[in-house]
């Protein structure tokens, strides 16, 4: 397969070689430690785990009303067969496939020895650290981002129909899995016309044959959705937020900007220290190449925050620095040779240790210290054991349906055998699986939070002929001395009750 320049030599065999054999390292440290660490201190399983995975993976339904449903069937396999453990190696699975699609692409462009530096650098990306435990749409996309932009250039360079089928694949897992790919894909469309001109492009087989097989892929959630009337959508929009105010309006992009900044820094501090140093023209294709993957999707982003005022989230930026480290490789042109691999290595341990260690200060150690307990260390155990046993005591038949919050159910739900549906907020367009027809004949047991000074519950508004049954305390496992959990609950009967 040519590529759109020669790549470079590495200074020798060996070198490239224990670049690779470093970024194994790094991979196989990645699994084990990010898996094994998040879940030895976890009680519970992180928020996102449980009420955007969980608690709608179960049902298998092909869209929900926030997201699309590829990354909650995902995790629901991986807890079926594995427990506990199975979102914690989902994620990291996700995170090391990002490793290995990033350097097989950087191997097309860079050569080898190249290809490795510039993965190893993603180790100062935030992304690839402290978010993975909590497996969610954002790090589902990060594989899916980093295996698209190689099919593009493979097929790009190549023109071969195998690539573009694989593209087209990768557009429609992507899609399934979060929209925000459809970012990605506008600049892969952008670039390709750019590089072919429109008339080539549309001509190209290849690309019309990839716009198939992505419709093909997204159809039956594009049925689901035209059912349903589009709830994601409606939910994007309303968490994005809008603005109107011109300073208002320059916030959001302001804010999403600096936080990407500071997310990436790191790999760029990473390289400084092992002598990498940016060249003042690139002199040939590969950099703008990477340059274009790696700046168009946060560009766009931002233009289409400025331009709609939508609101943006800082984590949205996730996928879109897979290959920063290989365009800060590709800038670095002669000070490729001055580069100090000692001072690289002792870098990537320093970062990938000092995740780690965060990771547990934030999660454990601070709560600990400041009786705050964090989201994996709730007791929902305890919860599902006594709730069960309140609604045995009170119905005398198995619990179908859980009323509540996505995360306080998904947590009851998630440790009960048979595990029930969840409920969320008890509206059915939040989870159409539960139909009056069922509330009817199953009943439900309805579970919401006490604060003080809280008033009426989400899940109570609008909810008729609930017997409210009381409270119960809950102590936190790992956080004594704080605040008990307060739980409110009653049941809302069969209606042949």
């Amino acid at each position: 397969m040519p590529d759109p320049v020669a790549a470079p030599q590495s200074p020798g065999s060996n070198r490239s070689a224990d670049f690779c054999h470093w970024l194994g390292l790094l991979v196989i440290a990645q699994l084990v430690l990010w898996t094994v660490l998040p879940w030895l201190f976890a009680r519970s399983l992180p928020l996102d785990v449980v009420s955007d995975g969980l608690a709608w993976g179960h049902e298998w339904q092909w869209g929900y009303y926030k997201h699309p449903p590829l990354p909650s069937w995902t995790v629901e396999v991986f807890f079926d067969v594995l427990g506990d453990i199975g979102p914690f190696l989902l994620s990291q699975l996700c995170i090391a496939a990002t490793y290995i699609f990033v350097f097989e692409l950087g191997r097309d462009i860079l050569g080898g020895s190249r290809a490795a530096v510039g993965t190893l650098l993603l180790a100062g990306v935030y992304y690839f650290s402290i978010p993975t435990p909590e497996f969610n749409h954002n790090v589902a996309q990060m594989p899916v981002w980093a295996a698209a932009c190689l099919c593009y250039f493979r097929a790009w360079q190549s023109g071969r129909i195998r690539w573009w089928l694989a593209l087209g694949a990768g557009a429609g897992v992507g899609l399934l899995t979060k929209y925000s790919t459809a970012v990605l894909l506008f600049v892969l469309l952008v670039h390709f016309v750019r590089v072919r001109g429109a008339r080539q492009a549309l001509a190209s087989v290849g690309a019309w044959l990839a716009v198939a097989t992505c419709l093909m892929i997204v159809s039956m959630h594009v049925l689901w959705l035209l059912e349903n009337g589009f709830p994601t959508l409606r939910y994007a929009a309303a968490r994005a937020g809008t603005a109107s105010a011109l300073r208002a309006r320059l916030d959001a992009p302001l804010k999403f900007f600096v936080s990407q900044a500071v997310d990436i820094a790191p790999a760029f501090l990473l390289a400084w220290v092992a002598g990498l140093r940016p060249a003042k023209s690139a002199g040939d294709g590969k950099l703008d190449f990477l340059l274009w993957m790696t700046l168009g999707p946060p560009v766009v982003t931002v233009v289409a925050s400025l331009v709609t005022g939508m609101g943006l989230r800082d984590m949205w930026g996730a996928p879109m620095w897979n290959l920063a480290g290989l365009a800060i490789v590709a800038s670095a042109a002669e000070s490729w040779k001055s580069l100090a691999p000692k001072r690289l290595g002792a870098g990537i341990v320093a970062l990938f240790g000092t995740g780690l260690s965060a990771y547990v200060l934030a999660n454990v150690l601070v709560p600990r210290m400041e009786h705050r307990p964090s989201r994996i260390q709730w007791p929902d155990r305890a919860l599902a054991q006594t709730f069960g046993a309140v609604w045995r005591q009170h119905v005398h038949t198995p619990l179908r349906i859980v009323a509540a919050d996505g995360w306080l159910g998904g947590l009851v739900a998630m440790r009960a055998a048979p595990r029930p549906s969840v409920w969320t907020d008890a509206d059915s367009r939040k989870a159409p699986w539960v139909t009056p027809d069922e509330v009817r004949h199953y009943g439900a047991l309805v579970l919401w939070r006490i604060r003080p000074g809280s008033t009426e519950p989400t899940v109570l508004t609008g909810l008729r002929g609930v017997k409210i049954l009381g409270r119960e305390s809950f102590a936190w496992p790992d956080t004594p001395g704080s605040l008990p959990l307060e739980i409110g609950y009653g049941i809302l009967p069969p209606s042949n009750r």
